[in-house]
């Protein structure tokens, strides 16, 4: 007979399900070899996780947010389409989401009496709109060219309603965001414009700083370092970014670098300085992220 390699032997027994007290005790044992790279997690580390998983999750529900606002404002320009132009601030804003809720049709608001529509649009908007705001807004259904549809109605009324329930969680989101950034007390706080949302999404999404021993190591893992196009004797001096680390890391410095620079005159000068270098708008917020990081 022919005796199985060892390592044949592992692999052809690893094809079946196999649940016994021997190959977990080969696992443990094989684990305790490997303890020497292993790190320990401390208290401060498992707020970097939760800030992590807090902003990722923060993400996700914007995107969710603003698809479901696209939708809307597809539904609207079927039904209503004048409306968007009625108010100043579009159809997403409070006092449009609680009419529409309530009336979300042309007809449905040309029946309203004047009365509760007005006092509908005051409670709303805070005293903001007034009765002739709701005249206004009457006599603009009236002669309203959309369609009247009851499937797009509840369409309508449900968006709106997933549209408040993903703002409730991203308000709970950011608050608990908030709380365990307060807990760290980073430097990276102080600087003008960047807020515990972005400074919780960065702390999250870079851990302990001290893994990285230089900034363009941290730049790379955000992936706003510069791309390499080299071609023989050829290479390129003018690169766009690599986009290849953390894409959640990467909207969080640009985005407080956005803020920043409407906040610090040094990163406005900075920022003037690369677009008349002739560099796009995201490109020049890109160096000025890497700035920002250098100075983390």
């Amino acid at each position: 007979m022919f005796s199985i390699p060892y390592r044949l032997r592992l692999c052809v027994n690893n094809v079946r399900k196999t649940k016994t007290d021997k190959v977990d005790t080969f696992v443990i044992a094989k684990t305790l070899m490997l303890q020497d790279s292993l790190t320990f997690i401390t208290l401060k580390d498992l707020d970097y996780i939760e800030l992590k998983e807090l902003g990722r999750f923060r993400q996700k529900t914007v995107k969710q947010r603003t698809r479901l606002k696209i939708q809307l404002t597809f539904y609207m320009d079927q039904v209503f389409p004048e409306l968007q132009y009625f108010f100043k601030s579009g159809v997403h804003q409070n006092s449009a989401y609680t009419l529409l809720k309530e009336a979300p049709t042309p007809n449905d608001i040309a029946s309203m009496h004047m009365t509760h529509l007005t006092h509908l649009l005051q409670t709303a908007s805070h005293g903001h709109f007034g009765k002739d705001t709701a005249r206004e807004l009457r006599v603009l259904a009236q002669k309203s060219v959309g369609i009247h549809d009851s499937s797009l109605s509840i369409q309508i009324t449900q968006t709106i309603e997933q549209i408040e329930l993903l703002d409730k969680q991203l308000f709970h989101t950011e608050l608990e965001m908030a709380n365990l950034v307060t807990c760290l007390h980073s430097v990276i706080m102080t600087i003008p414009g960047i807020g515990s949302t972005n400074g919780g999404m960065i702390f999250g999404e870079i851990g302990d700083i001290h893994r990285f021993s230089t900034p363009g190591k941290l730049l790379a893992f955000a992936g706003l370092d510069p791309s390499v196009y080299q071609s023989g004797n050829f290479q390129a001096k003018k690169t766009r970014m690599s986009k290849r680390g953390s894409r959640v890391l990467r909207y969080a410095l640009v985005n407080a670098a956005h803020n920043v620079v409407k906040n610090n005159a040094t990163f406005k000068a900075y920022y003037d300085a690369k677009r008349a270098e002739g560099r796009t708008h995201y490109n020049a917020l890109g160096h000025c992220a890497g700035k920002l990081v250098r100075g983390i």
